[in-house]
């Protein structure tokens, strides 16, 4: 069991501990980048290949019959373009809080 620092406060708490005893800020125990969860979702967004990464498989899945069955209907296409770009804004902009990204 390793100590680890709360990038909030500063304390130091067990690598093991869901929160920061002393702030309560959530921990996040996962080896995934936010820096790659943006990237997948600028690139291989319009099939959710980033909620598949990032353990949302439900979301991944939708992002997937709309990205691929959906241009035939052209809507739903354009819709997970646009879902996808924000996920990408998201992934940036939470490059130092991943666990509002991964699934707990």
């Amino acid at each position: 069991m390793a100590m680890v620092y709360c990038r909030d406060c500063g304390a130091r708490h067990s690598d093991r501990a869901k929160a920061c005893p002393k702030c309560g800020r959530a921990v996040c125990n996962t080896d995934k980048s936010a820096l790659v969860y943006a990237l997948l979702a600028f690139f291989l967004g319009m099939w959710g290949v980033h909620k598949f990464y990032a353990g949302r498989t439900g979301e991944g899945v939708a992002m997937l019959l709309m990205g691929t069955i959906g241009w035939a209907l052209i809507i739903p296409g354009i819709i997970v373009c646009i879902w996808a770009f924000v996920d990408f804004i998201v992934g940036l902009v939470n490059m130092n809080a991943p666990e509002k990204i991964f699934k707990k």
